[in-house]
């Protein structure tokens, strides 16, 4: 998995960027390259030798021309600048490396010891790879990228559908008053999943830059869906006495492995069970957040007051359009969205 401080360096990158297109171009004239990117060349100055500082505004054809000499090159941090070239890089020689070609050892010592953004091209792989810090990336191609990116959407899409019948059936047991612990923390845990999973392909996105802005799109959308199942999950069947105070970061800050864990879900909703075999048995009824947010379209202020009246969706279920718009926030409008999501609930249900 990508690790976190690579993304904003990744984003440098990405097809679409100048840098990229300056890489590019490096990359097809196998010329090979070792670019640094510092700000402060003085602080450095004790691993930097020779060569010559320019001070010139970047462009992505002086970058390339440069690159026909054999040293590293200098840019400021923000890509703005070519502050030196030809430069010959000699970080600490203790530092740990796993790499064999001088360019890609100087390159990954170099970011190791000063901390900064380091990346080569290999001249005969044609392989442009990132150092920041311990951290390491080689750049995948786009048309690896997309295909890669184009599986994972279907994949999520499938789990999405899965998680949405999960849903559904959930949503029936709650009409009828018989929903059991167990049924939501297998419904939050398959979020998870569906969540953990977006987050490790994430980083590809990024890496795709323009080319990724339709599976950006498609991913971000599940990714909404999902997050928002999850919250409304938290505040529906937290415990009674955390109520409406459960929130999905309480869920969110599980490990990975504690996610696919019922009981520890279980815990964070504030239930205090001893097993898995536990949830079965206990009974809980929804408050009503997901119906009044996804299917009335109720503002959260105003959803707290109709929960806070009504308690749970058993009775919010009894109640007609003048009970609801005795609750504060809920006019004549707010309360036939209700009764009519309502409504809608019960069909998709099989309720008459």
């Amino acid at each position: 998995m990508i690790a976190a401080q690579l993304i904003p360096k990744i984003q440098m990158v990405a097809p679409g960027t100048r840098l990229r297109r300056a890489l590019d171009a490096i990359v097809m004239a196998e010329f090979g390259a070792l670019i640094v990117f510092l700000d402060d060349i003085k602080a450095q100055e004790n691993i930097l030798q020779g060569g010559f500082y320019i001070g010139a505004s970047f462009s992505p054809e002086k970058l390339y021309e440069l690159a026909k000499m054999d040293g590293a090159i200098i840019l400021d941090e923000s890509v703005s600048r070519i502050l030196a070239a030809n430069v010959q890089l000699a970080p600490d020689p203790s530092l740990p490396t796993d790499e064999t070609g001088m360019r890609h050892r100087a390159a990954e010592r170099a970011a190791r010891q000063t901390g900064k953004f380091v990346l080569t091209v290999s001249r005969r792989r044609r392989v442009i790879t990132l150092y920041h810090r311990h951290h390491k990336h080689q750049i995948n191609e786009i048309s690896y990228l997309l295909t890669r990116l184009d599986q994972t959407i279907r994949m999520v899409e499938r789990y999405k559908a899965l998680l949405d019948r999960k849903a559904g059936q959930l949503e029936a047991d709650e009409f009828l008053d018989q929903v059991h612990l167990v049924q939501v923390t297998e419904l939050i845990r398959d979020g998870l999943m569906i969540l953990r999973l977006l987050d490790e392909v994430a980083p590809y996105v990024v890496e795709c830059g323009d080319e990724g802005r339709l599976p950006a799109m498609r991913l971000g959308s599940v990714s909404d869906e999902v997050m928002e199942m999850v919250e409304l999950l938290a505040k529906d069947y937290g415990h009674p006495e955390d109520g409406r105070h459960v929130g999905a970061e309480r869920i969110m800050a599980l490990t990975d492995d504690d996610r696919e864990n019922l009981s520890r879900i279980a815990r964070r909703l504030g239930w205090p069970t001893a097993a898995a075999a536990d949830l079965e048995d206990v009974a809980v009824s929804a408050r009503g957040y997901r119906l009044l947010a996804r299917e009335a379209k109720i503002p959260m202020a105003a959803a707290e007051q109709v929960v806070a009246r009504f308690k749970h969706i058993t009775g919010l279920r009894r109640a007609d359009a003048d009970a609801l718009m005795s609750v504060e926030g809920i006019g004549e409008k707010r309360a036939q969205s209700i009764l009519a999501g309502l409504l809608r609930v019960r069909q998709r249900s099989g309720f008459q």
